[in-house]
């Protein structure tokens, strides 16, 4: 599973590096960038759930409150551990040159399987938002 979590890093990080930037990271940006993207997951999977459970896990009074602050509290655990992973323990360095060494032949690759995952996790958080709405 951390296999899984250190490749999209990887791909998010060559997708950022496609671009020169002056002033910024690509490393951070990545980071943060995977953060909103894994919210944006547990959320698909939290819209499943509802879907199956109903409103069950929520008191209809607090339901706009209670989602809010989970909302929130989700993205800034992801942050903070997205943020603390890669690069506090400056894991970032570590998997850079293990798939920079992999993928030399066709760097391509990396920032491809970035763009892939972003757009992926994007529109089925549309398309299952919109499927459950009707």
């Amino acid at each position: 599973m951390i296999k899984i979590f250190d490749f999209l890093y990887f791909g998010l990080y060559s997708m950022f590096a496609l671009i020169k930037r002056v002033g910024e990271e690509d490393e951070s940006l990545a980071s943060s960038f995977y953060s909103i993207l894994l919210c944006t997951n547990t959320f698909l999977f939290l819209f499943v759930v509802k879907w199956f459970f109903g409103n069950i896990f929520f008191f209809q009074p607090l339901n706009r409150f209670l989602s809010t602050l989970f909302m929130v509290v989700v993205y800034l655990v992801w942050y903070f551990t997205c943020r603390h992973y890669f690069l506090k323990k400056e894991n970032f360095r570590r998997i850079l040159a293990q798939y920079q060494k992999n993928f030399e032949v066709n760097k391509w690759i990396g920032s491809l399987i970035g763009i892939v995952y972003t757009i992926i996790t994007f529109l089925s958080f549309i398309i299952l938002a919109m499927c459950l709405s009707k």
